[in-house]
């Protein structure tokens, strides 16, 4: 347990949270050369300025949950208190102040769903540091006792009991254990003891979710927990370095040195994500990218935030400017393809930075993993710009039944998280098993015409002995699916369907199909069986579920009585041909 000693070394300095001198001398001073960090300065103040216009965050709960309520809180005092170190203005100290009393006055920071109370005890820290020399000593005390009596007291009793997300491997861990950690080394002067238990606490557990980004970076989640556990990664490790010159060897934890890599393949060119999970479509400013960057050298991570900066210019947020690092000059060689143990997630593309590129991302999985949808098999695709294979993403957590996730569980009853949604397989009318364990069996991505193979097996074990997807891209004019299902002896049908969820609009003729999209089409063609044909399927959900407008579905139905059935389809901007052979010989 670490012991009051090891606590802020620079009791007397503020601010000791992540605006460290050298820090706060680069922003504060005129940066002709950079003219990105001058622009990203003068959005900043621009913001700043807005809030002194808005008024106060109010005290609401909607469901279980006032977690927007408390992110926008934690950047509002962000935002305002980086404006008052930057140019010591007292307005932005004051309306700071006024967000810090507003919350101190919330009847409680709803501890029953402690990721708010965890956002609120960031908020707090970063308030009581940045704006240490313009808060009176009595606002210090009352802004303090509030973080201490409705964040850390609650937040130390549910450590040691342990609550359920004191030591989880998903997002709720690092959120939960590393805003009580950054808020008791706000704290440590006053009430050492109170923060060295909660410190040893956080330290124990935290490991636990960040081994989560190993082997390789990606997260199981999908690409917005990926930033939201990258986000609470950053803020704690940083709040460790800054205050106390180290981080305890957390951020040697393995795959976080690759981490800033997984949103970056899962962003196609068309800029957006390959969104699995509950995850959404979007991909923001994320300023983890740049702490990211600079602490295990990726300039790809670093050069793909100021584009996101730059395609986004409403979404600063105040860590863009404390981290940020300037724009790489140097030639950024990436691999277009990357496979993802742990997550099995695989990204493939034609080239980087050419909005044109094809670019196929596809999953496996298993329907246990946090926030998994029965996806497994699913792929999106992104040809001239255009999304044209989709994922609908997350419905409301608030469903009844939302989070059962058991073999019959409640969660797959929604079309959105079931197999009927995705662009995979279903066999037999029949949902992929939740509790089957899927995986990226083979991979290739050498060459013109890279290529994945998953073992679905798993996931069609009621029907299915065997169930594989092939996913290759053909020499930059198309991409093949090829799927091989060998049925079980006692499988009363042998029907397949086959499923791209698209919202492009859809004409058949036949075995082949042009989808239309944003001015370009996209053709579709059966290559086997020979005798199958296209339809077009709603993809509307029931009466309590997202409705899911302008969404349908291009579908393949094959009932197949042969013992093993072969499903070839290559979509292709153009007319364009590809070999279909066994995936065995792939």
């Amino acid at each position: 347990m670490p012991s009051p000693a090891v606590l802020p070394p620079r009791a007397a300095a503020h601010p000791r949270l992540f605006l460290d001198s050298n820090r706060l001398f680069r922003l504060q001073s005129a940066q002709p050369t950079d003219a990105l960090l001058e622009n990203l300065k003068g959005r900043l103040f621009r913001q700043a300025d807005a809030l002194l216009l808005e008024p106060a965050t109010e005290f609401r709960i909607v469901g279980p949950r006032m977690l927007e309520r408390a992110q926008q809180v934690l950047a509002r005092v962000a935002t305002l208190s980086l404006a008052y170190r930057l140019v010591q203005h007292p307005r932005y100290a004051e309306r700071a102040r006024q967000e810090l009393f507003a919350v101190r006055e919330y009847p409680h920071w709803n501890p029953g769903h402690f990721l708010d109370t965890a956002e609120l005890c960031t908020a707090f820290a970063i308030g009581l540091d940045w704006l240490h020399d313009a808060l009176s000593e009595a606002d210090r005390g009352a802004l303090e006792e509030a973080l201490v009596q409705k964040g850390l007291v609650p937040g130390l009793e549910a450590q040691e009991k342990p609550e359920w997300w004191v030591r989880v491997t998903h997002n709720w861990n690092l959120v939960c254990n590393g805003g009580l950690a950054i808020a008791a080394l706000a704290v440590a002067d006053a009430r050492p003891e109170l923060a060295s238990r909660i410190l040893a606490h956080a330290l124990q557990n935290i490991p636990i979710a960040l081994d989560s980004f190993a082997p390789d970076g990606a997260w199981e989640g999908g690409p917005h927990y990926w930033e939201y556990s990258a986000w609470y990664s950053a803020l704690t490790l940083d709040a460790f370095e800054t205050a106390l010159g180290h981080n305890f060897g957390l951020a040697e934890r393995p795959g976080l040195d690759r981490a800033g890599l997984f949103p970056l393949h899962c962003q196609g060119p068309s800029r957006v994500y390959f969104n699995f999970a509950d995850a959404d479509v979007a991909a923001l400013p994320q300023s983890s990218l740049f702490w990211l960057g600079r602490r295990y050298r990726l300039p790809e991570c670093v050069a793909e935030n100021h584009r996101r900066l730059e395609k986004h210019a409403d979404r600063l947020h105040a860590f863009d400017l404390v981290w940020y690092q300037e724009q790489p000059t140097q030639r950024i060689e990436v691999a277009c393809g990357a496979a993802f143990k742990r997550a099995e997630v695989a990204c493939m593309r034609t080239a980087w930075n050419d909005p044109q590129a094809f670019f196929v991302a596809a999953k496996a999985g298993s329907g246990q993993t946090d926030h998994a949808h029965l996806d497994l098999g699913a792929f999106v695709l992104d040809a001239a710009g255009v999304r044209w294979s989709a994922d609908l993403g997350p419905d409301d957590y608030d469903l009844p039944g939302y989070w059962d996730s058991g073999r019959d569980g409640g969660r797959w009853k929604y079309y959105r998280l079931n197999n009927r949604s995705h662009s995979t397989l279903v066999l037999n009318g029949h949902l992929q098993n939740p509790l089957g364990g899927t995986t990226i069996a083979r991979t290739r991505f050498e060459g013109q015409s890279p290529w994945v193979v998953l073992d679905l097996g798993p996931a069609y074990s009621e029907d299915a002995g065997a169930a594989r997807r092939g996913i290759r891209l053909i020499a930059k004019t198309g991409v093949l699916i090829q799927d091989e299902v060998t049925w079980l002896p006692e499988a009363k049908q042998h029907e397949l369907r086959w499923q791209l969820t698209t919202d492009a609009e859809i004409v058949l003729d036949g075995n082949t199909a042009v989808l239309a999209k944003e001015g370009r089409t996209l053709l579709a063609r059966i290559l086997a069986p020979a005798n199958a044909a296209f339809q077009v399927a709603s993809a509307v959900a029931g009466p309590s579920e997202k409705p899911n407008p302008g969404f349908r579905q291009l579908i393949a139905t094959i009932d197949d009585p042969a013992p093993q059935t072969c499903v070839a389809i290559l979509l292709s901007l153009a007319p364009a041909e590809a070999e279909v052979v066994p995936l065995a010989r792939w």
